[in-house]
């Protein structure tokens, strides 16, 4: 038997070097029958393996495995790692109050070893940390199955893989959606559940893991306090504090206990919020992916959701549920402001905007709200967050001021970016939330908002001794703070609307533009050249343009006014007419304007946004058009089986397409009809993180032949319009094969008219 055992034991190391699909489903029935002493072995071991220690962070691929790189791979890896799969199965299998696994500090983030070596933690961490009696310092912690993986499935998101490997770069760069992405919204979902009723699951797993002890613990009480380790805070416990507490605790049996039923939930709630909330964003460091923002704002929206709940919960969940949103604050106002300070000018900003808008709206998060949200009405701001509001005000308000300024350089000619202000501007313009707001700062500040009159002068009227708020102690000792609606502020909304002002007339004046040139182009075809061109042609780089750009006027429209209701400022009375004289000596002048310096080096600030907005109006598409984005009037199946048609047509025929196309005669003049013409495709290479705040980044070119595109095939008006012309031939002649020859009778002619007359 033992050398069965054995052999079991050896047989899931080989495994670990496996293909995922054989990997997953042997072990999936090795956990099973492999002993307790040999899964204790080897779970260290398979943990390694899952989360890449020691060989470079990749691991089994959680965070760069997608559906659209890899289906099968990715409903493998979720279904093993979800709350129901065999990887829990293991983490329970294993849960004894005497089976524990050491995990050294080294191998945390640093601040949480910051944390624990401070001595400044909550009780949950004096239950796990092991003391060197010599040194005197938290050499490791010693933590259950279930709290093993979960810490290293929690540290595996700070990893920088997107610097490191291509697949992960590439998620981070498009906004991909891994199984590390949805596995971490089905263990936030489970074990901090939204609903009061909810049970996390499985609920028939060993519920003492936790469970206070029959006699009260002895405290550490050292007779010389140590230089590097202080007595944990009893009053950041999550079940009270002080003796009288811990008595009633022990008065209770294990299965009264709230930790008996819930330890998990306390688990996951510390973990997480401690470890990826004290990630380090300084200047020394990377800044992380953008995975990791999401993942970040999964866990904010659903610690909210889990704590709205807290009055409606009447089980022993209900003091976590409380603790939930406090145990945020003090960490969230830091992480926050470090990002938004260093994060890249790009679309990528969006993704830490809306991590800030979610943790500022709780009210969005509540069980009622989720109940009714498809009805899709804004919900009020309840009175019960305005304890919230009050709280956060910091939260509010500098980081309101701190991103103020990097709204001021973003072009809002672009839609992306008028996306970004409308996000910001709908959110603090909602319901009653600027009210709450004036009335929170003025109730600190007294009589000193609106007598801020220099630009940008701070004043420190919230003090410790002025309010009873636990405010952030980092928040003092760093910054100062500067009233969101004081004069400063005041007069850069002012200054902010102006731009966003001129923006607008320059998108419509564009718009108006384009619309005139695309009614004079039309003008000049005759009619029948008017109808086959609508039916084969594709969309126009300017139509699309058109189609994207007409969106911008009413956004921007809608955030001036927002704006200016909302810090009481009047809105500009700037027409084109008085615009023109600047914008004709600013583009005299930018004839001979370089954006380097005489030493050759970028310099971005030569530019200014009038010249910018000017460039921007005379930019040319130069990427291939066979190779844009499918579209929403495109199918996407039909339009990848094209493409790889297309590819492998150009492969076999591409010197035979560029000879034809070299020709004067007529054979030449149709090809012209049929293939794109040749082009120089330029783009920028997107940067690595690491390069992106020096804002360098390399042009990179490619001469494209002459090529031939199956595409248009691929649109839904050529689909509508060949089911036309079969219907057309089944109605004439009896079948629709008929219909579709015509068609292609009709085709060949159109190219040889269009051939003859270019």
């Amino acid at each position: 038997m033992a050398f069965y055992n054995e052999n079991i034991g050896n047989r899931i190391l080989e495994l670990l070097s496996f293909p995922l699909f054989d990997r997953c489903h042997e072990l999936n029935i090795l956990f099973d029958r492999c002993n307790l002493r040999e899964l204790q072995e080897l779970f260290p071991t398979i943990i390694n393996s899952v989360f890449g220690i020691g060989t470079g962070g990749l691991g089994w691929g959680l965070r760069t495995t997608t559906k659209e790189n890899s289906a099968p791979c990715f409903d493998i890896l979720y279904n093993f790692f979800s709350p129901m799969g065999p990887m829990f199965r293991l983490c329970y299998r294993l849960l004894n109050d005497q089976i524990k696994f050491d995990l050294a500090l080294e191998h945390l983030p640093h601040k949480l070893v910051e944390l624990i070596h401070s001595g400044q933690y909550s009780m949950f961490y004096s239950d796990l940390v092991n003391i060197d009696p010599f040194r005197r310092q938290v050499t490791s912690l010693s933590l259950n199955a279930f709290d093993y993986y979960m810490l290293h499935f929690v540290i595996h998101a700070t990893f920088p893989l997107h610097k490191m490997y291509p697949a992960a770069l590439q998620v981070h760069n498009e906004r991909m959606k891994t199984v590390y992405f949805f596995l971490t919204a089905e263990y936030l979902c489970n074990f901090l559940p939204s609903r009061p009723d909810a049970m996390v699951m499985p609920n028939n797993i060993c519920s003492s893991v936790k469970a206070p002890q029959p006699m009260p613990v002895q405290q550490l009480q050292p007779k010389r306090s140590p230089k590097y380790l202080k007595i944990p805070q009893t009053n950041q416990s999550l079940y009270g504090s002080g003796s009288n507490n811990m008595s009633q605790m022990n008065q209770r049996s294990p299965e009264a206990s709230p930790r008996a039923h819930a330890w998990r939930t306390e688990s996951v709630l510390h973990f997480f919020i401690d470890t990826w909330l004290r990630y380090d964003v300084d200047e020394a460091r990377d800044l992380p992916s953008s995975e990791f923002i999401r993942v970040v704002r999964i866990l904010i929206k659903q610690t909210h959701s889990f704590a709205n709940s807290a009055n409606l919960d009447q089980t022993a969940m209900a003091t976590l549920r409380k603790m939930a949103q406090p145990m945020m604050r003090p960490r969230i106002y830091p992480f926050i402001k470090s990002i938004i300070g260093r994060w890249p000018l790009d679309s990528s900003m969006s993704v830490v905007l809306e991590l800030w808008l979610s943790y500022i709206q709780p009210w969005r998060y509540t069980f009622e709200w989720q109940n009714n949200s498809g009805a899709n009405i804004e919900v009020p701001i309840n009175s019960r967050f305005d304890s919230f509001i009050v709280d956060n005000l910091v939260i509010y308000t500098q980081i309101f001021v701190h991103i103020l300024p990097r709204f001021e350089r973003l072009d809002f000619t672009s839609l992306r970016n008028v996306i970004m202000l409308h996000r910001l501007v709908k959110v603090f313009s909602q319901s009653t939330l600027p009210h709450k707001l004036y009335n929170a700062e003025k109730s600190y500040a007294g009589n000193t908002i609106g007598f801020v009159d220099s630009p940008r002068k701070h004043s420190t009227f919230l003090s410790s001794s002025s309010s009873s708020v636990e405010w952030d102690g980092s928040f003092y000792h760093e910054d100062v703070y500067t009233p969101m609606f004081g004069t400063a502020i005041k007069s850069e909304i002012e200054q902010f609307i102006k731009t966003v002002h001129i923006s607008r007339m320059y998108v419509g004046q564009e718009i108006a533009v384009i619309r005139r040139e695309q009614m004079e182009q039309r003008h000049s075809l005759g009619f029948f050249r008017k109808l086959f061109s609508s039916v084969f042609t594709d969309m126009s780089p300017a139509e699309l343009k058109l189609q994207e750009i007409s969106k911008i006027p009413d956004i921007l429209d809608l955030a001036v006014r927002s704006l200016s209701q909302m810090f009481n400022v009047e809105l500009p009375n700037i027409s084109m007419e008085q615009l023109e004289p600047v914008v004709g000596q600013s583009f005299s002048k930018s004839l001979n304007f370089s954006i380097y310096d005489n030493s050759d080096y970028l310099d971005i600030s030569r530019v200014s946004p009038l010249q910018m907005m000017n460039n921007l109006a005379h930019m040319k598409s130069c990427i291939d058009p066979t190779t844009v984005p499918i579209q929403t009037h495109e199918c996407t199946v039909l339009v990848r089986l094209l493409h790889q048609i297309s590819s492998v047509l150009n492969g076999k025929f591409g010197d035979k397409f560029n000879k034809c196309w070299s020709r004067p005669d007529i054979l030449g003049k149709i090809t012209h009809q049929l293939l794109y013409p040749p082009m120089t495709a330029q783009w920028f290479e997107k940067p690595r993180v690491s390069t992106r705040v020096s804002g360098v980044s390399e042009l990179c070119e490619e001469d494209i032949p002459a090529r031939l595109c199956l595409r248009f095939l691929g649109s839904y008006r050529t689909l509508a319009l060949l089911a036309l012309a079969m219907l057309i031939g089944y109605i004439c002649w009896g079948s629709a094969s008929y219909g579709v020859i015509a068609l292609l009778l009709i085709s060949v002619v159109y190219v040889l008219i269009m051939a003859l007359i270019s």
